[in-house]
């Protein structure tokens, strides 16, 4: 039974303690972006501090690293050119986002989401990512703790169906908790699933789906459960994007126009 999501579904956002330090809050790992697509994993990133992560960090590949500009200094970025050195890079990270704007096909990009699935990271992928996945997921790999958001065609790509519904049964029997962005959002995992359809047209525009996928991984990062991450994130992104048209309108929104009001819809669901 799908059932209409509402903020009685969504559990507590906790209230921060005193004495804590960032790393009581998420440390993220972003891997993404290439030359003209460097834009996402920053977008990512920004979403993931906005929700309230503590640390985020961005992996970019060595020949993209000059080309990145990072106009957040509380963003960290790294350089890699080779898997030999990632276990190094994960220690103390939560939670992996994998995809935004990535090459898939680079050959060293499927290693790393290799050694991702075998250490059994908690992870999303978004994008790219998704289709570097499509060549693993006939492999005996743990999805338990693993969040896809695809847009309705990358859903038919992942399970060769035309049916969303049906890609959702099949992928979530693999372990997967399952985002299908559309006009009206899918939620599920394999006991249950929420529709989300609060967002607006305004959010049809590049860049919200990066912004959503750094808004889960936050939440994933900060203890929370896949599905709980999963419909906190997309309420939250689809209220941050109402407040956006309040502001803006629908035919001037911007992805980056939901960050900035992601504290916003915080703020709303904690009063």
């Amino acid at each position: 039974m799908i059932k209409k999501l509402t903020i009685s579904d969504l559990p507590i956002f906790a209230q921060r303690a005193p004495k804590t330090n960032k790393y009581d809050y998420g440390s993220v790992l972003v891997i993404g972006g290439s030359v003209g697509y460097l834009g996402a994993p920053a977008m990512s990133a920004l979403s993931a501090y906005r929700t309230g992560s503590g640390l985020v960090t961005v992996l970019l590949q060595k020949s993209d690293y000059p080309f990145y500009q990072n106009y957040h200094p509380e963003v960290m970025v790294r350089p890699y050119d080779s898997i030999e050195g990632l276990e190094d890079i994960l220690i103390k990270k939560n939670v992996v986002l994998f995809g935004p704007g990535l090459k898939a096909d680079d050959p060293l990009n499927e290693q790393v989401l290799r050694v991702l699935l075998e250490k059994k990271v908690p992870l999303v992928i978004d994008a790219s990512g998704l289709t570097i996945l499509h060549k693993l997921l006939h492999l005996e790999y743990s999805f338990e703790n693993v969040v896809v958001t695809p847009h309705t065609g990358e859903a038919k790509m992942l399970m060769d169906s035309l049916r969303p519904d049906e890609d959702i049964d099949k992928l979530t029997s693999l372990g997967l908790t399952v985002v299908l962005k559309d006009a009206t959002t899918l939620i599920a995992d394999s006991s249950r699933q929420y529709l989300a359809d609060q967002g607006n047209p305004g959010m049809a525009t590049a860049g919200t789906g990066d912004v959503l996928a750094g808004m889960i991984a936050s939440l994933l990062g900060q203890g929370h459960t896949p599905l709980e991450a999963a419909i906190m994130g997309v309420y939250l992104h689809q209220s941050a994007g109402n407040f956006a048209r309040s502001e803006f309108g629908e035919d001037s929104m911007m992805a980056t126009d939901v960050i900035s009001h992601i504290s916003d819809a915080i703020k709303k669901i904690k009063k």
